[in-house]
């Protein structure tokens, strides 16, 4: 039986705090102030309560499967084929993850502080770290995020209090404006960004402590906070219109950023958040494909990963419009993600109360 042992629980949830926080706090919030507008950090925090209800689901399921690998215990449960397909399916979503994080990190990179070098260079030297990242192992990617995360804490805490003096609050008001249907919109979004919490139930087998269950409610309370706190203070900074115009409001928040009067330009502390983040999820992205696939050979594991690498480039450069790219995740990249996630959660809900096949394996 594969079982590797390689990182704690809290370990894990500092990953995906860095991978899905990422995600959420500069991919997700154009979208939802796109959609939403004012009413988007109403229907952010209402995401909240089915989130948490999704996480008891997850609890369950690491409950029933225990400490097999998860496409192990699919096949012992549905059958090869269901196994395989499940694998493949799995794998083309988070290779989508790593894509998806790859294009909007070398964009950014482009528009703020490296205009004149080309999307190529910025990419492919971000994605060789990435890659090598991958190749380490889940366990460098772990202790990697325990030594980046309270840093990046610690800068989110600064520049929201950096820029009260240029917030109005009262700007987070009147609501539902145009209705409730835009909260509705916001809150659908953020859950779509939230359900990558499903990651959890692959990376179980490598962990040597128990998924407890006050972890996974914390989780949730801690995402959402990364999408609300900076949400209202694109809001309150700048107005939800003029907000929603902005495709980085994150990174403009930054650029606001002064000490004193002598002391600006500290947008370059974002440089540090943003690839801390992006590093994370793409290494983790290629890191479970790699363990989808179950590619276990060293040798192999490189060039598989050298592969996926250069594909992963390849698909972020191809030349389309940032309005176009901004335009297919919220049409379609973060509606699926929910629509996909969800399936896997119920799928496998129904596979861990399925008679006869399951044996109880202690995770810890």
């Amino acid at each position: 039986m594969y079982r590797v042992k390689t990182i704690t629980a809290l370990q894990m949830y500092f990953i995906l705090t860095l991978s899905i926080g990422i995600s959420n706090h500069v991919i997700l919030i154009p979208v939802l102030l796109q959609v939403a507008k004012r009413d988007a950090w109403i229907g952010a925090s209402a995401a909240l309560v089915p989130v948490l209800l999704w996480s008891s689901l997850i609890y369950v399921i690491t409950k029933r499967k225990g400490g097999r690998k998860l496409t192990d215990w699919v096949k012992e449960q549905a059958g090869t084929v269901t196994s395989k397909v499940f694998m493949l399916v799995m794998a083309v979503y988070c290779l989508l993850n790593a894509i998806v994080s790859l294009r909007d990190t070398i964009t950014w990179t482009k528009v703020t502080y490296l205009p004149a070098t080309p999307k190529s260079v910025s990419g492919v030297m971000f994605m060789l770290l990435c890659c090598i990242g991958a190749r380490l192992g889940i366990r460098a990617i772990g202790i990697t995020s325990g030594l980046l995360l309270p840093l990046v804490v610690v800068l989110g805490y600064f520049v929201m209090t950096a820029n009260i003096k240029y917030k109005d609050y009262s700007l987070l008001s009147p609501l539902f404006t145009h209705g409730y249907s835009p909260m509705l919109q916001s809150a659908l979004y953020t859950i779509g960004g939230l359900s990558e919490l499903v990651f959890i139930l692959i990376l179980q087998h490598h962990l040597s402590t128990p998924v407890r269950y006050r972890g996974l409610l914390v989780m949730p309370v801690i995402l959402i906070g990364l999408t609300v706190g900076p949400l209202t203070g694109a809001i309150a900074m700048f107005g939800p219109f003029e907000a929603a115009d902005l495709r980085f409001p994150a990174f403009e928040q930054w650029r606001m950023v002064t000490l004193g009067k002598f002391i600006s330009h500290l947008d370059f502390f974002s440089i540090y958040q943003w690839f801390s983040g992006s590093f994370v999820r793409i290494s983790l992205m290629l890191a479970l494909i790699v363990d989808l696939m179950g590619i276990e050979r060293p040798r192999s594991k490189t060039f598989f990963l050298i592969g996926l690498s250069l594909l992963t480039t390849a698909v972020a450069l191809i030349p389309i419009s940032d309005m176009t790219f901004l335009r297919q995740l919220t049409t379609w990249y973060f509606p699926s993600s929910l629509g996909w996630n969800l399936f896997v959660t119920l799928l496998l809900l129904i596979l861990a109360f399925l008679p006869g096949k399951r044996k109880e394996v202690k995770t810890g």
